[in-house]
C-alpha cells in the first residue's frame, strides 16, 4: 500500500511539474509576439493623428498605426436594446495587425469595429456577434471579429477628418536599427522614448527558460566535475567535453533560442568602455520610463501575462526541486517508468491547458526538456562506477612496480 502511495505522488509530481511550466509557456505565448514593432507614447498631448498621414506620405514606406484611448464609454446595441457601459475603446489610424494579432481592422473600415468576449455577451448575450450592429457615439458600426489581445472593450477606426491628439504611435522596426530610429524621431519631431513591442514577451520568454537553464546548468556541472577528476584519461576527456558540447547544442535544438546581438550594441572597439557605459545608462533609462509610463490597453494585458508568467515559473522551479528529491532514479527499469509517467502527464497536461486556457503549448520542449534531464542525470551518476580511475589505479600501480623491483 505504502509502495503505491509513492508512486501516485511521484505521478502527481510529474505532472504538476509538466502542467506549471506549460501555463508558463502559454501565458508567454499569449503575449503579442510581434518583436519588430516599435512604440512611442505621447504624455504630453503634443501629437496629433495627422502625423499618421505625413509618415505614410513619405518616401521610407514604413507601416504606422496611431492609437488613442478612452475611458468610461457606452456602447448600444439597438436591436435588442442592450448597453455596454464603462468601457475603454480604442481608436486608432492604421493597421490593427501593428498592434495585436488576431482579428483584424483595416485602415479604411471606418465602419467597422472589433469588440472583446465580455463586451459581446453584454450586447448579444453570446460571442456570436460578427456581422451585428453596434451603436458607439453617433457612429453605428458593424461588429468585425472579437479580439483578444488587449484590455480595450472596443477597437475602432477613427474618421478621416477625425484631428484627435494620439496617446501613442507604432511603427514597424524591422531592419529599423538605432540610428534609423533616431533620424526618425527627428524627422517627424518626435521627442518621447521609443519602446520596443517586445519587450514583455522578451522578459516573459527569460521566465519561460529558467527550467531549462537549471537543467542545462546541473548536467554540465557534472560533466565538468567529472571532466577534472579525470587523470591520465585524454579519450574520457575528449568523451566529456563531447557530452558537454552535445548537451548545449540539444539545448539550443529543443528551445529554438536564436541568441543574437544587434550591430548598435557592438563597438568598434571592445575596449570602447565610453560605449559600454553610454548604452548602460540609456537601458536603465528605458527601463525606468517603462516602469512609470501610463499603461494602457496593450500594455496591461501584456503585464498581467507577463506576472502569471512570472508566478508559473517560480513554481515550476519549485516542483523541479522537489521532483528531484523525490523522483531518484536507481536503476534503468525505474527510468524507463518515470520517462514512460512524463510523456503520459505532458499528453494529458497539453490537453488540459488547451481546455482551460485555450494555450497551444503542444512544443517540443515541453515533451522532451524532462525526459532528457532524467536520462542525461542517470547516465552521468551510473557511468561513474565503470570508470574507477582514481585511488585505486594509483594503488595497482605501485603493487606492480613492488613486485618488478623485488
Amino acid at each position: 500500500m505504502i509502495r503505491q502511495v509513492k508512486h501516485i505522488i511521484k505521478v502527481i509530481l510529474i505532472f504538476a511539474l509538466v502542467m506549471c511550466w506549460g501555463i508558463t509557456l502559454g501565458y508567454t505565448n499569449n503575449i503579442a509576439k510581434e518583436n519588430n514593432t516599435v512604440n512611442f507614447y505621447f504624455e504630453n498631448g503634443n501629437i496629433n493623428a495627422s502625423i499618421v498621414k505625413k509618415i505614410e506620405e513619405n518616401k521610407g514606406g514604413i507601416s504606422v498605426v496611431g492609437w488613442t484611448e478612452k475611458s468610461l464609454q457606452t456602447a448600444t446595441n439597438p436591436d435588442l436594446n442592450r448597453n455596454a457601459n464603462n468601457l475603454k475603446v480604442l481608436a486608432i489610424k492604421g493597421n490593427s495587425s501593428l498592434l495585436f494579432d488576431g482579428a483584424l481592422l483595416f485602415q479604411d473600415d471606418k465602419d467597422g469595429c472589433l469588440i472583446d468576449t465580455e463586451t459581446s455577451y453584454k450586447l448579444f448575450g453570446s460571442t456570436h456577434s460578427i456581422g451585428k450592429e453596434i451603436t458607439y457615439g453617433e457612429r453605428k458600426l458593424i461588429v468585425r471579429g472579437i479580439h483578444d489581445g488587449t484590455k480595450s472593450n472596443i477597437i475602432v477606426q477613427l474618421l478621416d477628418d477625425a484631428n484627435d491628439v494620439l496617446d501613442g504611435l507604432t511603427i514597424d522596426g524591422t531592419d529599423m536599427t538605432l540610428n534609423k530610429i533616431e533620424e526618425f524621431k527627428t524627422k517627424f519631431g518626435i521627442q518621447e522614448m521609443a519602446v520596443s513591442g517586445g519587450i514583455y514577451h522578451g522578459v516573459s520568454k527569460v521566465f519561460s527558460m529558467v527550467l531549462p537553464i537549471i537543467a542545462l546548468v546541473l548536467i554540465l556541472i557534472k560533466v565538468i566535475t567529472y571532466f577534472f577528476k579525470v587523470k591520465r584519461k585524454p579519450v574520457l576527456k575528449i568523451i566529456y567535453i563531447s557530452m558537454a558540447i552535445i548537451t548545449v547544442v540539444v539545448f539550443f535544438k529543443i528551445t529554438k533560442l536564436n541568441l543574437s546581438i544587434p550591430l548598435d550594441m557592438i563597438p568598434n572597439k571592445w575596449s570602447d568602455f565610453d560605449f559600454w557605459s553610454k548604452m548602460w545608462k540609456e537601458n536603465v533609462e528605458k527601463l525606468q520610463y517603462v516602469l512609470y509610463m501610463k499603461k494602457y490597453g496593450i500594455d496591461i494585458y501584456n503585464i498581467e501575462n507577463l506576472i502569471m508568467s512570472g508566478l508559473y515559473s517560480i513554481l515550476t522551479v519549485i516542483l523541479f526541486v522537489i521532483n528531484l528529491k523525490v523522483n531518484k532514479v536507481k536503476d534503468i527499469k525505474e527510468l524507463i517508468y518515470i520517462v514512460a509517467v512524463s510523456v503520459l502527464c505532458t499528453f494529458i497536461a497539453v490537453l488540459t491547458i488547451w481546455s482551460k486556457f485555450s494555450f497551444d503549448v503542444n512544443v517540443t520542449m515541453l515533451w522532451v526538456l524532462y525526459p532528457l534531464y532524467i536520462c542525461g542525470n542517470y547516465f552521468m551518476d551510473v557511468h561513474e562506477k565503470y570508470f574507477k580511475y582514481e585511488k585505486n589505479e594509483i594503488i595497482q600501480e605501485i603493487r606492480i612496480k613492488e613486485t618488478v623491483t623485488s
